[in-house]
């Protein structure tokens, strides 16, 4: 084979497609191979739009013949509002397909894509396979595609690199004759418990991508990669390579992970803005017919994309592509917009123009909301020891609490620590099963003045719920109070008489307690009043 410049030219410059022009005749080529079709729609002989698509399930089964005219219907499916409105040409390297319409006895499958493909109107010509390169190509795309992703990794370079290593070289060269520790060497490799240890190079993260999105992987995160990876090999700091490389991956695909107190969603505001948007549009649009919210959604996609939003002041699709599509009131015959007709270089002008319009509306918009939601608003800062009271969302209560008329607060609770300014750390039962971590603005003082059978978040409150240890801080047990004696009280002074006669008399007076002279035992409370009555007389 000769290399011409025009083979140097074929092979490193792509061509370029062109714009359909409504005015000349459109050519469709297709072609089936035993495990894809590929289609290419042209206008002389210039591609407007190419199509190729591996075959699954029953249409890989499908004989010649059937995946042949597969290939045809698929790509009038395709672009069928090119085709729809004059006449076109359709090259095909399977002769028998130019007499389709002369069959008269058809299976179900035929009778199917023949009434589709008689909505058109069209002309079949014969071309030969040599000559059909294109649509042969694009159909054969997903075997070269196979034989490309399927690397083969070799690590033969990987014995060159022990002796230098800094992590391996000197445990290479003392196994040389035998093993130390779960280290081994065999056939020049270094292992330590069968896991292949990998040197300081370029496989490290290589390794770690393959971990994450190779084949029959599935891109997981963090965790799930790095375990993974320690199934098969082992290099000191792994762990550290992958919490590198995969916040990486994040970036390319323009994501950020955002962490964010528990069921506090403001940290990602806009997307919770968006979900909410569309559960309104559905909820309006399907009503009854719960069954048909998926046949929906392109109309709510449509919906949401052509509304001029309040933040930017232009709809999504104008923001994007520098123009409103086409809706209902868009077929009444009006002058159409200049914007849709001007040239690439004022295209771009106006895009560009927009695009720092949408910019600047956005900022004065986030600097409105910024002052509409700080306005009246107090920084409410908590130490570690101080006791709150939390304001709860339905999803964090206990299990067994499942009624909906119950408070949505319950406190006090201790502040163990404090994250920063937003973020505060709790010291919560462990019935409740949730994070600790609460935003501020679920939190609020508990007054250590306010009476204890009082929450703020539930009325009437049983007095047996009220921390022991706040309780008994905060007065004394033996103190005579003025007002009713509840069970909770009734209760500490009990147990703090109980203790004090412990100390004071001993196991000779405890024993009185369980005395057989007497049918029922003497409360300590009884006993400390008569001791105390004698010893003042």
């Amino acid at each position: 084979m000769a290399w011409r410049a025009s083979t140097v030219d074929h092979l490193t410059n792509a061509p370029l497609l062109v714009l359909p022009n409504f005015d000349k005749t459109f050519e469709i080529e297709c072609d089936a191979s035993g495990i894809g079709i590929g289609t290419v729609l042209t206008q002389e002989r210039k591609p407007v739009a190419y199509f190729s698509e591996k075959l699954s399930g029953a249409p890989l089964n499908y004989p010649t013949y059937d995946k042949e005219m597969y290939a045809l219907i698929r790509a009038l499916e395709t672009w069928q509002h090119y085709l729809w409105p004059k006449e076109f040409v359709i090259h095909s390297d399977h002769e028998s397909l130019k007499h389709i319409k002369g069959q008269h006895n058809l299976n179900k499958r035929h009778a199917k894509w023949v009434a589709f493909l008689e909505s058109f109107l069209y002309v079949i010509w014969y071309k030969k396979g040599k000559e059909n390169i294109v649509a042969d190509a694009l159909s054969r795309r997903y075997t070269l595609l196979n034989h490309l992703d399927s690397k083969l990794l070799g690590f033969a370079f990987l014995k060159d690199l022990y002796n230098s290593d800094t992590d391996f070289g000197d445990v290479y060269k003392l196994c040389e004759h035998t093993a130390i520790d779960k280290f081994f060497r065999f056939d020049g490799f270094l292992f330590r418990g069968g896991k292949l240890c990998i040197p300081q190079s370029s496989m490290r993260e290589l390794l770690v991508l393959e971990a994450h999105g190779g084949g029959l992987i599935g891109h997981f995160g963090i965790a799930k990669t790095l375990a993974i990876l320690q199934e098969h090999f082992f290099w000191p700091r792994m762990k550290r390579d992958v919490e590198k490389i995969c916040p990486t991956l994040w970036s390319k695909l323009g994501t950020k992970l955002l962490f964010s107190t528990t069921c506090h969603p403001q940290t990602d505001g806009q997307t919770e803005v968006v979900n909410r948007v569309i559960s309104t549009l559905l909820r309006a649009i399907v009503r009854k017919n719960l069954k048909s919210w998926e046949e929906c959604l392109p109309h709510i996609e449509f919906a949401y994309n052509r509304t001029v939003h309040f933040a930017t002041k232009f709809s999504p699709f104008e923001i994007v592509y520098g123009f409103n599509p086409l809706s209902p009131l868009d077929l009444i015959p009006l002058p159409n917009d200049q914007i849709i007709n001007i040239d690439a270089k004022k295209k771009v002008d106006y895009v560009k123009h927009l695009h720092q319009k949408v910019k600047a509306n956005i900022e004065a918009r986030t600097e409105q909301y910024v002052r509409k939601a700080n306005k009246g608003r107090k920084q409410v800062i908590f130490e570690p020891g101080d006791w709150v009271w939390v304001h709860m969302r339905k999803e964090r209560f206990p299990a067994q609490r499942k009624s909906k008329l119950l408070p949505r607060g319950d406190g006090p609770f201790q502040v163990l620590e404090r994250i920063n300014d937003n973020s505060y750390k709790l010291d919560l039962p462990g019935e409740y099963n949730v994070s600790a971590t609460f935003n501020v603005v679920d939190l609020s003082f508990y007054d250590i003045g306010d009476d204890l059978g009082a929450n703020r978040f539930e009325e009437r409150r049983n007095d047996t719920t009220i921390l022991p240890e706040l309780s008994a801080a905060n007065e004394d047990p033996l103190e005579l109070h003025v007002g009713p004696i509840t069970r909770a009280r009734a209760k500490r002074f009990k147990d703090a008489t109980t203790t004090l006669v412990d100390r004071v008399w001993g196991e000779t007076v405890a024993g009185l307690f369980e005395s057989s002279w007497t049918s029922k035992p003497i409360k300590p409370c009884i006993l400390l009043q008569a001791q105390l009555s004698s010893s003042s007389t």
